[in-house]
């Protein structure tokens, strides 16, 4: 048998020749009982050449050097969602993966992939925006104890001169919370706040609030066993309208784990569209 020519469209009038009918018409797939009847019919099968095997209900291509068997099976698509994807499955069967929630990650589990919530890591998480009460305590309770530090943020906060701060917990009063620590107005290395745990600032009253921004960063809040340990800072303008920053920082004789803080917000303390942000830190 001649090998295949491919496609050919004949013009009217054409000599249909040898040639012709073995390269083109004979190239059909070619019907037989079984492999024996086609080897026999065959004897010098090209690449490419198909036939059927009525016995096994196989169609046989030759490969160039041996028939083989058509593989007519495929692969059914077992995707039903937009966003699902296929891997290999156990004897490497097609499988479906559903898409994955928001914000989740590719991973495996148990030798085959699968959409998993990430670790936590690094970074900040945003717990809480709490807007400040003016002439009033602030407290943001129930604070989630799943991170390792606490960061506070306090945006367009006032105060009446003699500064404004946290306390943790409500439970916490000024006689039994210390602050060990320096701050820039304090000559003394050891002192008691009034009120307040940790202050933010201390001088005059601030004549622009939307400029006053704060800071207090609680470390190791979650621990029952230790007394914390914290730093703050503020950027605002005093009535002068001069701009002036402050830092502070201590150690306080608490050893309760923190689960509320109080915004020290006296009526000498006004606040006008101020904020109070907590993040938790891993």
């Amino acid at each position: 048998m001649a090998a295949g020519l491919g496609f050919k469209t004949f013009a009217v009038g054409e000599v249909l020749s040898a040639a012709n009918v073995n390269g083109y018409l004979m190239q059909g797939v070619l019907v037989f009982a079984d492999a024996a009847a086609r080897d026999a019919a065959i004897t010098s099968p090209q690449e490419g050449q198909f036939a059927y095997l009525k016995d096994t209900n196989v169609t046989t291509y030759y490969t160039g050097s041996a028939w083989a068997n058509l593989d007519t099976t495929g692969m059914t698509n077992p995707m039903t969602t937009t966003g699902d994807t296929i891997y290999s499955s156990s004897g490497s069967t097609p499988a479906r993966l559903g898409i994955g929630s928001t914000g989740q990650v590719l991973t495996v589990s148990g030798g085959v992939p699968s959409w998993a919530t990430p670790a936590s890591g690094g970074g900040m998480t945003l717990l809480s925006t709490t807007n400040i009460a003016g002439g009033a305590a602030t407290t943001i309770s129930s604070i989630s104890q799943d991170y390792n530090h606490l960061y506070v943020e306090v945006n367009g906060f006032q105060d009446g001169g003699d500064g404004v701060g946290f306390k943790i917990n409500s439970s916490v009063n000024a006689t039994t919370v210390i602050l060990n620590g320096f701050a820039n107005n304090a000559a003394q290395y050891q002192y008691s706040e009034n009120n307040t745990l940790l202050k933010i600032t201390v001088n005059a009253p601030q004549a622009t609030a939307s400029k006053n921004f704060g800071w207090a960063y609680f470390y190791n809040y979650t621990n029952t066993s230790q007394m914390k340990y914290a730093l703050a800072g503020s950027i605002y303008t005093q009535s002068s309208g001069v701009l002036q920053g402050n830092r502070n920082g201590g150690f306080f004789d608490v050893t309760a784990a923190i689960t509320s803080l109080v915004y020290d917000g006296a009526s000498s303390r006004p606040s006008a569209n101020g904020t109070i942000k907590i993040y938790g830190i891993k």
